[in-house]
């Protein structure tokens, strides 16, 4: 019998062993914010693997729990959540994740250190970076739209210690992203306090201390018009549920260790957020936030991924050498690496954008970034977990190896806050507005002239046949191309960030890399064939209503 034991993968600290990571943040930062916010990275980067990795463990091991009545019939709805994710939650708080956009100890760049903080912890931390995200978009939708509320719970909210977290409940039974369907009301008490009666279908942060909740006030109109936003406080001082009965804990796919519940509100006191009215509106803020942290959440799981996944390459032997030193193996790797680092790029430079914003700048292309960053970093992270899970053979689908909870876990982020589909029709709201697209146009072509080295132009070349391709499409929106709009748009700006980094590499580091990233990524093409296109070419006809017939698994006869 053979005493074989195949070695495990190691996690080590990425700010160190991740030169995707580390270079991208080197490239966006100026050289001094680069050096003073490095020690915070280096640090929480060791914390992962020492620290948090291990608590996640015992997190995951023991997911919440619902207690619905104590032992006399009282309901208490206590839910009970292991002590290891408080600490994760508490972790997050203490490195800055949410302090560090309002400290703003690096100004307009302080929203890259804290891209760089959450790539970090995400992928170690059991998804308790969930009330994190929410945190961090209510305190700027508090500070955007009700300064005496600000003034009263942004400080709580953005602590390093004794923090507080804020939930965001929008979606109901009725509506899902179709939230002007919303059924919760809002009514005004004898006393004058606005009570809330209705159900919260999906609420990830029930461990907080405050929500902010969409709800529709007696007498306004249907739709997404006549909503209005309210803060809730989830306990009474004396410790009980502020009028909140909890259905049940959803039993999810991933994120096992975040108690997500449904919830019913029944006559809960809320305070309006700002003037009644404009909900929706004022949701946007907070959105553009958790669509930023859900675009750096998928590559985070895949540069842990990809760490892991090389760290055992040089461990497993195949074929009699280790397939570190396997061609195809390799080849395969890069070519994930090369959308890893595209994912990067992207994600980190509307970090960038949405910063400046914060701090002055015209925010004419975050609005749109926000959508695209996240449509496709989320998409294009499954699509690289898959492929690294399958990295590890067998292993990769055993539970107790820790692998498959990294892969289910990467699944949320296309979900949350809003499908490909949503995004892409956010995009095309963005794009009615001319100045969004133009935007975006002036932005790749200046990016595009700056690129100068002979290595570049082949790559050039197929961002401006794409530009060609997309132009028009951004002038004239169509619903129906929505999702290859958006995709071409994310993919192409993406190409052109991977030009700058794949220069920026060659000049100051001397390193090639960069550039075969660049040249892999756009191999597979940037903007998507159209479904009549690829009819078409087969000789189809009345091709729209053939793809509809198509979709819809009915007949259609031939012409």
């Amino acid at each position: 019998m053979s005493d074989f034991h195949q070695a495990a993968p190691k996690p080590g600290n990425r700010f160190r062993t991740d030169p995707t990571l580390r270079l991208t943040l080197e490239r966006l930062l100026p050289a001094e914010v680069f050096a003073e916010a490095s020690p915070s990275l280096d640090r929480l980067g060791e914390r992962a693997v020492t620290e948090l990795l291990p608590l996640a463990e015992q997190a995951e091991r023991n997911p919440p729990q619902h207690v619905p009545y104590d032992p006399w019939g009282r309901r208490v709805d206590e839910l009970r959540v292991d002590p290891a994710w408080l600490r994760l939650v508490q972790i997050g708080q203490e490195e800055g994740l949410v302090a560090l956009p309002y400290e703003t100890p690096y100004g307009e760049h302080s929203r890259v250190v804290q891209a760089g903080l959450v790539n970090l912890y995400d992928p170690a931390c059991a998804v308790a970076d969930c009330p994190l995200v929410m945190t961090d978009g209510a305190a700027r939708l508090l500070l955007q739209h009700d300064p005496q509320l600000a003034r009263r719970y942004v400080p709580k909210l953005t602590a390093r210690h004794e923090a507080w977290t804020s939930g965001q409940w929008m979606t109901e039974k009725e509506g899902g992203s179709d939230v002007g369907r919303s059924s919760t009301t809002a009514r005004r008490s004898s006393d004058g306090r606005w009570l809330l009666n209705g159900t919260k279908w999906f609420t990830s942060a029930t461990t907080g201390q405050v929500a902010l909740a969409l709800a529709r006030p007696e007498g306004a109109q249907d739709g997404s018009r006549g909503l209005s936003l309210f803060l809730v406080e989830l306990r009474r001082p004396d410790g009980s549920w502020n009028g909140i009965e909890v259905r049940r804990l959803k039993d999810k796919l991933g994120t096992r260790a975040l108690p997500t519940a449904e919830l019913d509100l029944k006559d809960t006191v809320a305070v309006p957020v700002g003037e009644i009215g404009q909900g929706v509106g004022k949701m946007a803020g907070l959105l553009n936030i958790a669509r930023l942290w859900a675009s750096w959440g998928g590559p985070a799981g895949v540069g842990h991924l990809l760490d892991l996944a090389r760290d055992y390459a040089g461990k497993r032997e195949v074929f009699g050498k280790p397939l570190a030193q396997q061609p195809m193996h390799r080849a395969w790797l890069a070519r994930i690496a090369a959308e890893y680092e595209a994912m990067l790029a992207l994600n980190f430079q509307t970090a960038a954008l949405i910063g400046a914003a914060e701090h002055g700048a015209d925010g004419t292309l975050s609005r749109l970034m926000a959508p695209l960053t996240k449509l496709a970093c989320a998409r294009q992270a499954v699509w690289a977990g898959s492929e690294l899970l399958e990295s590890f053979g067998g292993a990769g689908y055993i539970e107790d190896t820790g692998l498959p909870r990294l892969f289910r876990n990467l699944h949320v982020h296309c979900i949350w806050e809003g499908t490909t589909s949503v995004l892409a029709h956010d995009v095309l709201r963005a794009l009615r507005a001319s100045e969004h697209g133009e935007a975006w146009i002036e932005d790749v072509v200046r990016r595009l002239r700056g690129l100068s080295l002979d290595a570049t132009r082949g790559l050039r070349q197929r961002i401006e046949n794409a530009l060609d391709t997309l132009i028009p499409m951004i002038n004239a929106p169509e619903e129906a191309q929505g999702r290859r709009l958006a995709w071409g748009m994310a993919r192409t700006y993406q190409a052109v960030l991977l030009g700058e980094a794949a220069e920026w590499r060659l000049r100051v580091k001397r390193d090639a890399a960069g550039l075969a990233a660049a040249e892999l990524f756009c191999a597979d093409g940037l903007v998507p064939a159209t479904v009549s296109a690829m009819l078409s070419a087969t000789g189809g006809s009345d091709i729209a209503a053939a793809a509809d017939a198509l979709a819809m698994g009915t007949a259609r006869p031939h012409a």
